[in-house]
């Protein structure tokens, strides 16, 4: 039985689950490229996507991920520019999450963002280059 507490959390929810989208990204196919303006935040739900660190026209520091893997998010939380190329290392199917639905979630000035984006800042600076 649905309790109506569950019916609430279903319907404040349903803007969210409707502010994806998915699309299909062929072996070789950019992703999004480092520093490009974010617009979405992305979730590997099939394949693999490679992270690319570009130093100088060479990349190193490169990362394979893959399902249930989200792209973007560290750099979406921090508030700047994609910091990576992201690249389908195989044919992949990434779920897009628009940016606008994903920071109504996390409002600025509450407890929750604050302490979300500190954590954030932490790991970043202990772990440069690492994240997606």
């Amino acid at each position: 039985m649905i309790s109506n507490q569950n019916i609430e959390n279903i319907n404040n929810h349903s803007a969210y689950l409707k502010s994806y989208e998915t699309k299909l990204y062929k072996k070789d196919s950019i992703i999004y490229q480092r520093g490009k303006k974010i617009d979405f935040l992305y979730i590997i739900l099939n394949g693999e996507i490679e992270s690319i660190l570009e130093k100088n026209k060479i990349s190193n520091s490169n990362i394979i991920l893959k399902k249930g893997s989200s792209l973007g998010l560290m750099d979406l939380i921090l508030n700047r520019n994609y910091s990576k190329t992201m690249l389908a290392k195989k044919t992949s199917v990434l779920a897009l999450i628009k940016k606008k639905y994903f920071l109504d979630f996390i409002k600025p000035f509450k407890y929750e963002s604050i302490l979300l984006k500190s954590l954030a800042i932490d790991i970043d600076n202990q772990n440069k280059n690492f994240w997606s």
